[in-house]
């Protein structure tokens, strides 16, 4: 169901709040090129592991000489230190870290992406909290650092991105504008007001009149997603918004949105600590939701929209089991039906396409491996049929469109190697072409979207840099 909100982010831009700043990586810890090198060796462990752990340590230890130690930069850039201080950057790393200290601020790694080893380079996400932060409302921030290594020591240390305030993304820069280094580094969504707003991946909806657009995750990387639970209405005749409610509910990440005709009706899945299935139906003309629950307890579904019903299939459990079987539910009776299993070894980070008689799916991820298969369900008959081989490789991470007469798939991504190739599938047929060479670079978190004459794909990401171009 991506490809319809792909097709709303054309209305509304309501991306990660990061204005024109790179955006934050993702939640992602590759495993190093190579071994160590000699001069690392005498590290606790693996680049850049030892820097990650020692630097949050040592901070949160207040232990000054094993700081000094780890962190030579004779330079560090921190907005978020800068609104304890008054200013920035800072000399060393003494000046820095007392500052921070002064204020009560600890770290907490969430993780880190280590970009062009030969360079050094790696960043890391760090969640904070401190008295000076409460004091103004803000429970935790989430912000990047950027940091080169040489040996055990980190030679430059600053930051990149955004300062995402949890629950309010903007709240940090709206608290402490009295600070220059924090208004002059301020992002474009927080002055004119969208940063309120600002999510990725929510549920997206054309009603046949207006677009709705709830939930989503509020970004930064805070230790369980950051969940939004409201959203908004947009009337493209009257360029009039409009405030969705949120629902009684416990937070939840939607996965699948569609709209019935009466009803957004959303699943997702848990943010955490206690994570399971959950979902929940909007309907407009009373403003008001009702709860959904699911009839099992697992995440990475993808689902299509029937008619009649909405087919969610995919996933694992909480024992991480892969699942053959699908649940669909039919809001008009408020029932749930079990699907028989599929011919394919169940995934997530698939797609899935309804045709009009079958539900399509292709490709994904499993517990070892990517897919490179798919199959065809008829809920009729509840039955299923293993689709034909498939002329491209395996991937995860790709959209898809249906044209009325072929499934189109291009892009996507397998083990950290994007994708810049595709195919078209025609049910009718059971028979594959591949698409012409692309004149894009391989990505993946990308949209498809179906005009009528073309499908345009757009955006993505690939590993170290998001796009703004596109193809049809």
């Amino acid at each position: 169901m991506r490809s319809t909100a792909a097709l709303i982010a054309a209305l509304v831009l309501l991306g990660a709040c990061s204005g024109d700043e790179a955006a934050l990586p993702p939640r992602y810890v590759p495993t190093p090129a190579s071994a160590p090198s000699p001069a690392e060796q005498g590290c606790r462990s693996s680049f850049p592991d030892h820097h990650v752990d020692s630097l949050a340590e040592a901070y949160n230890d207040r232990d000054l000489e094993a700081l000094t130690e780890l962190v030579t930069a004779t330079e560090i850039a921190d907005v978020v230190a800068a609104a304890y201080g008054g200013e920035a950057p800072f000399a060393d790393v003494t000046a820095w870290a007392e500052t921070g200290w002064d204020a009560g601020d600890r770290m907490r790694s969430t993780g880190y992406t280590a970009f062009y080893r030969s360079k050094r380079g790696f960043q890391i996400q760090m969640i904070r909290k401190s008295a000076v932060l409460q004091r103004h409302g803000i429970d935790s921030v989430s912000m990047t650092l950027d940091a080169k290594a040489k040996g055990c020591a980190i030679e430059s240390l600053g930051m990149s991105g955004v300062v995402v305030a949890k629950d309010r993304p903007c709240a940090f820069y709206s608290e402490f504008a009295n600070v220059e280094d924090v208004t002059k580094n301020r992002p474009r969504a927080c002055e004119d007001g969208s940063g309120d707003h600002a999510r990725k991946e929510p549920a997206a909806v054309w009603t046949g009149s207006e677009a709705l657009i709830w939930g989503g995750d509020r970004g930064g990387a805070f230790v369980y997603r950051h969940s939004a639970m409201d959203g908004l209405t947009f009337d493209p005749a009257t360029r009039e918004w409009s405030r969705i409610p949120v629902p009684s509910r416990r937070p939840f990440a939607p996965e699948v949105g569609v709209w019935t005709g009466a009803e957004l009706v959303v699943f997702g899945a848990r943010t955490g600590p206690n994570y399971g299935a959950a979902g929940a139906a909007f309907d407009p003309a009373t403003s008001s939701w009702r709860k959904l629950d699911l009839p099992y307890e697992r995440s990475g579904f993808e689902g299509v929209w029937t008619g009649t019903e909405v087919i969610l299939w995919g996933g694992p459990d909480h024992g991480s089991k892969l699942r053959r079987r699908g649940v669909a539910y039919n809001p008009s009776a408020d029932t749930w039906r079990t699907t028989s299993p599929a011919p394919v070894g169940g995934r997530w980070w698939h797609a899935a396409a309804w045709t009009g008689e079958e539900m399509i799916v292709w490709g994904g991820t499993g517990a070892r491996t990517d897919q490179a298969d798919g199959a065809a369900y008829d809920p009729s008959s509840d039955s299923w049929r293993k689709l034909a081989p498939a002329p491209i490789s395996a991937r995860q991470w790709l959209p898809v469109a249906w044209t009325g007469s072929e499934v189109v798939i291009w892009g996507g991504s397998s083990f950290s190697s994007n994708r810049a190739d595709g195919a078209a599938y025609d049910p009718a047929t059971d028979t594959w072409r591949k698409l012409a060479p692309s004149p894009l670079k391989g990505r993946h978190y990308h949209s498809a979207t179906w005009t009528g004459s073309e499908v345009v794909f757009f955006g993505g990401y690939n590993y170290h840099r998001s796009f703004r171009d596109g193809a049809a």
